[in-house]
């Protein structure tokens, strides 16, 4: 079904909460410049906003940033939202303390993993954070999307892994939080 599509309805991923894996790293790091990648209808992107970050959210889904955009300007909080293909985005060069990534990478086949962790690491200031959760890929192999250890590996070769959190979604399928820094150059 086309994205757009499910955004004419509630969508079963906009939860319209913050996970507390978002608001924990909030706690512990100052306010500085995030990007929200697949930032849905901007949930995320409010909670940053409200704790006084900066914030960018793209979605490929103009209706999910149409219904974002309303939201925010609503809370009087200011937020860019743009609705673009984020692995065509080449302008973000060394903006962002924060990348939060909430099941965008896990959903792209690989040439465009390849493509989205080379930009991630462009994208984040030297000790910037990548924030990523995903669905792990399940045991049968039969789907060529989701998490694997190799994701992981990969991000190591410009990202160093921070924390790593394996958990299940409320539908019992296994997830990965995960958090990277890019070192200090």
């Amino acid at each position: 079904m086309n994205t757009n599509l499910r955004y004419f309805q509630r969508p079963p991923w906009d939860t319209r909460q913050s996970p507390v894996e978002l608001l924990e790293f909030i706690k512990s790091h100052p306010a500085g410049c995030a990007l929200d990648i697949g930032c849905g209808t901007g949930t995320n992107c409010l909670t940053l906003a409200q704790a006084g970050w900066q914030v960018c959210g793209v979605d490929y889904a103009w209706r999910a940033i149409d219904q974002a955009r309303a939201r925010l300007t609503a809370s009087n909080l200011v937020v860019n939202f743009m609705a673009i293909d984020i692995t065509a985005a080449k302008f973000f060069d060394g903006s962002f303390d924060l990348v939060l990534d909430i099941g965008c990478y896990h959903s792209f086949d690989e040439p465009l993993r390849k493509s989205y962790r080379r930009l991630v690491s462009r994208w984040l200031k030297p000790g910037g954070y990548l924030l990523l959760y995903g669905h792990c890929r399940s045991e049968n192999g039969l789907s060529t999307t989701q998490l694997t250890e190799t994701d992981i590996v990969w991000f190591q070769e410009t990202l160093t892994l921070v924390h790593r959190k394996d958990c299940e979604d409320k539908w019992g399928r296994k997830t990965l939080w995960l958090c990277f820094i890019k070192p200090a150059q």
